[in-house]
């Protein structure tokens, strides 16, 4: 029995994966006789109890079908863990390790114009994720994608009372994050930009580069030099680029603008109609030409 699993409700099995804050666990849960994934902190990890907390609450808050629906608490004490639906899938760092010169056009913006329409109804319950990383990103075999780990999102509604702690992976923080400006829905609208730049290029824009160099050509972000390959679509490169701009006020108002602006792209609009919700319409971004590639 699992130290976290104090009722002896769940038969552990194997390990699904591990990240720099806690692993997941595939187990059979006896009560109600299917599976479920199970997520425990490391204990090295600091307040593990809030952060589990956290997770639960600000995943119950959300109804989109991306969004991988949280079960329960179990554990006591400093020993927790999280106790969720059981998705299978890849990650879209595993995808991207297989596909190592990247998804392509059409699986890419399909990507993440799914993540943009989920984080819109994130956002609009006032929740940042905060860590939005290919590690995070589940996709099935159907196609459909699922968002994990809410374990750093934020109410950014919440007035800010000081320097704001960066948490995250820092290869996919905005700028303003590393200088201690608090979480909004703009630092998440960066981060989906440059994922979206590797599921491209097949690289992060600041592939090598670990660390203090890291933080360094992060806070001196300037997306326009990133290289792309010579036959990449003028739009998407502009879109791409004002996701990731330094300036937040630069980047699009919004992730339901961001999800708008994909699909009104020429190469995407005969596939993204099956994810178009009606209910909601909004004006398309409006790229500055001097952005242009």
């Amino acid at each position: 029995m699992h130290a976290f699993d104090t009722s002896n409700r769940y038969q552990v099995g194997r390990q699904l994966g591990e990240g720099g804050c806690g692993c997941v666990f595939e187990a059979w849960d006896r009560r109600t006789s299917r599976k479920v994934a199970i997520k425990r902190l490391h204990t090295c990890a600091k307040r593990a109890p809030d952060d589990l907390l956290r997770e639960m609450r600000c995943a119950a808050r959300l109804h989109h079908r991306a969004f991988v629906q949280v079960l329960a608490l179990t554990g006591s004490g400093d020993v927790r863990a999280l106790v969720m639906e059981l998705v299978r899938g890849q990650t879209v760092r595993t995808l991207l390790r297989r596909h190592g010169s990247g998804l392509g056009v059409d699986a890419a913006l399909c990507i993440a114009v799914q993540v943009a329409d989920a984080m819109a109804q994130s956002h609009d319950a006032g929740l940042a994720h905060g860590d939005l990383t290919p590690a995070n990103l589940l996709q099935e075999r159907a196609g459909k994608v699922r968002i994990v780990d809410f374990g750093l999102a934020r109410l950014y509604a919440t007035p800010a009372t000081g320097p704001s702690e960066a948490r995250g992976t820092v290869a996919y923080m905005a700028p303003e994050r590393l200088l201690g400006h608090p979480l909004r829905p703009a630092c998440d609208i960066y981060a989906l930009g440059v994922v979206l730049y590797e599921m491209l290029t097949g690289r992060h824009p600041f592939d090598g580069l670990r660390d203090l160099a890291l933080a360094a050509a992060l806070l001196q972000n300037a997306p326009d030099s990133w290289p792309w390959p010579g036959a990449s679509d003028v739009a998407v490169v502009a879109l791409v680029r004002a996701m990731t701009a330094s300036d937040p006020a630069c980047r699009p108002a919004s992730m339901r603008a961001v999800a708008a602006a994909i699909r009104a792209l020429p190469v995407r609009a005969q596939h993204t109609r099956r994810y178009v919700n009606a209910s909601t319409v909004t004006p398309t971004i409006q790229v500055p030409a001097d952005r242009a590639p």
